[in-house]
């Protein structure tokens, strides 16, 4: 979505759009709260004044009840007596009635803040298994920092935002009542303060609004920068170490970091400076009306007027000027965090519509169950990277027998590994299918991957014990101990796991780097043959290690054939000479070849 398109969209329909029907259903039982919570806070703050200056002057008090039918008759019914008496019960009243508000707003907060906190989650989580479920494609040039900072930062600064509009909802809602009562109390210091309020209202939309919008833009940008070098810097730690280049990764980091401390600082004092601006008019203008009040007296004032003032005073002081405060501040907040909701609100408008297109896609050709019986076929296949000026394949075809070892060669660049991220289904093609026994893999994608172990050059392990590296994303209590121990002697790594100390709880470390090359790929085996697979890919699973040890672990590989279904992406050529059939990837086509007269070093 263009940044043209994102303005035309409000701020409102963005968060109307990224809330799920319970969580808006949730947002207007808060609104109602919010609304009776800005009643009750309007009418205590109201009572206080005029109670107290009832207290101070309790001889009007009494004449004022007297006078008043309906006042009278709660006071006889109440039993609220006369003088002290009266005001003591009134005292007591106005602390019962301010302790009650008070409760309700720590309720109100409370609501606020599960809300808030629990909405975020599921975004995150929403968001998560989005990104998940993208296409491979999204992720070959993605930048990897921001896709962080999605959920470490833009997700969680949308719900401040989301916070702020709450409590600036509460605050608009206790102003304007606070407002008719000062109308009703002083409508002259009112329209000051309206304009007043106003006017620096236009100011901080204005003046400071688009500075903060900018500083916030920017914060997000540095905010992937600073993510970036970490992420290089610790993934990268063993190359940085031995190559001596600590000192380059750290002060990219420092000055990445430097300019977010600068931002940080800006949004600080941008945010800080509608408060002393509104502090320095509000006590000017209130100054300057109480001046004016004292030299049009001409030295008589009436109690009831001076006793008015004293309530508009009051008002104004105790809450309305904190009130206008707070709206500024929190007017600020939302614009700090605007570019942080468009992000997500673009992530998840570009996830809805290319979910929505993927599911009509598959529903358009959508059978059952698939299971390999006879072949899987690679039919007129062209495919071509995002944004690649030359295809990897224009017209290629290839077939792989059930139960049959296929290996694949071709110089470097050629598609080898793209061919079997074709049939895997992680990549698109512009034309053409992959069929299984003639059936489209699409058409029931689940039940393909189920019939896939794959094994990749580099094993991505987690820093968990053996069994849980092998019974990879299942949860703990439904790990199948049995199998685990099946497939480490398919694997030829029972052995190895039986010598150490702690068995399969074993811990092997960040990304396994406690266990050497050889080891890993079995794991990464076991871990394939963990679902009983009937296809196994090896995608150059052996071409990081040494001979010795590639010879090692393609005797278990080897001891697959004629068992299962095998595609073998070859870096050696020793490593296929076994396959029943051999295909070389090469100017954009698939071919049947043999490896006669090719040089296999032993």
């Amino acid at each position: 979505m263009s940044n043209t398109d994102n303005k035309k969209v409000s701020l409102f329909s963005k968060l109307r759009y990224i809330f799920d029907r319970k969580q808006k259903g949730q947002l207007v039982i808060l609104a109602v709260l919010i609304l009776f919570g800005g009643i009750f806070e309007t009418f205590s703050i109201s009572m206080m004044i005029p109670v107290m200056a009832g207290i101070i002057n309790q001889d009007k008090l009494q004449s004022a009840i007297e006078d008043n039918k309906v006042l009278r008759i709660i006071a006889e019914s109440l039993n609220l007596g006369t003088g002290s008496e009266l005001a003591a019960k009134l005292t007591v009243c106005l602390i019962v009635l301010f302790l009650v508000k008070n409760a309700y707003q720590i309720f109100l907060i409370y609501r606020q803040n599960t809300f808030i906190t629990r909405a975020r989650n599921d975004m995150i989580s929403r968001v998560m298994r989005e990104f998940l479920n993208r296409p491979y494609e999204d992720y070959l040039g993605a930048d990897i920092p921001t896709v962080f900072r999605i959920t470490d930062s833009d997700i969680p600064r949308t719900f401040t935002l989301m916070l702020s509009l709450l409590s600036l909802s509460t605050e608009l809602v206790v102003s304007m009542g606070l407002g008719m009562v000062l109308i009703i109390t002083d409508p002259i210091l009112t329209v000051i303060c309206v304009f007043v309020f106003v006017a620096l209202t236009l100011f901080n939309t204005k003046v400071l609004k688009p500075k903060l919008n900018k500083t916030g833009k920017e914060n997000q940008e540095t905010q992937s920068r600073i993510a970036k070098w970490r992420l290089q810097a610790i993934y990268g730690l063993k190359d940085v170490k031995v190559l001596n280049r600590q000192d380059f990764f750290i002060r990219n980091y420092y000055e990445s970091g430097k300019v977010g401390a600068d931002l940080a600082r800006d949004y600080s004092v941008l945010n800080n400076m509608p408060r002393t601006l509104i502090e320095t008019v509000f006590v000017a203008v209130v100054l300057l009306y109480v001046l004016f009040f004292k030299l049009n007296s001409n030295g008589v004032q009436n109690a009831g007027d001076v006793d008015k003032l004293i309530i508009a005073l009051g008002l104004v002081a105790t809450r309305l000027m904190p009130a206008v405060n707070r709206i500024n501040t929190y007017i600020a907040e939302i614009a700090y965090n605007q570019y942080s909701l468009d992000f997500v609100y673009n992530n998840l408008t570009d996830s809805m519509k290319m979910d929505k297109a993927m599911r009509a896609e598959r529903a358009a050709i959508a059978g059952p169950e698939l299971h390999l019986e006879k072949e899987i076929e690679i039919k007129d296949i062209t495919f071509a990277y995002p944004d690649a000026e030359t295809n990897i394949f224009t017209g290629a075809n290839m077939v792989i027998p059930k139960g049959k070892s296929v290996g694949i060669i071709g110089p470097s660049g050629a598609g080898k590994s793209t061919v079997v991220d074709i049939i895997l289904g992680l990549l698109h093609v512009q034309s053409g299918e992959i069929l299984c026994d003639g059936s489209n893999i699409f058409s029931n994608y689940d039940s393909w991957l189920a019939q896939i172990g794959y094994i990749p050059q580099t094993i991505y392990m987690v820093d968990e014990s053996i069994r849980e590296n092998i019974a990879f994303g299942i949860d703990a209590d439904k790990i199948d101990e049995d199998r685990i121990w099946e497939v480490m002697e398919e694997a030829q790594l029972a052995e190895f796991v039986k010598s150490l100390p702690e068995g399969l709880d074993t811990k092997i470390g960040d990304r396994g780097v406690r266990l050497s090359g050889g080891q890993r790929q079995r794991i990464g085996i076991a871990r394939a043959l963990y679902h009983n697979p009937e296809i196994l890919v090896f995608d150059e699973a052996t071409s990081a290690l040494d001979n010795e040890t590639e010879a090692a672990v393609m005797e278990a590989v080897n001891s697959f054939h004629g068992k299962k279904t095998m595609i073998i992406i070859a870096h050696r050529l020793n490593t296929i000479e076994n396959c029943d059939i051999i295909y070389e990837v090469k100017d954009e086509k698939i071919t049947q070849t043999t490896l006669e007269g090719r040089n296999v070093i032993h």
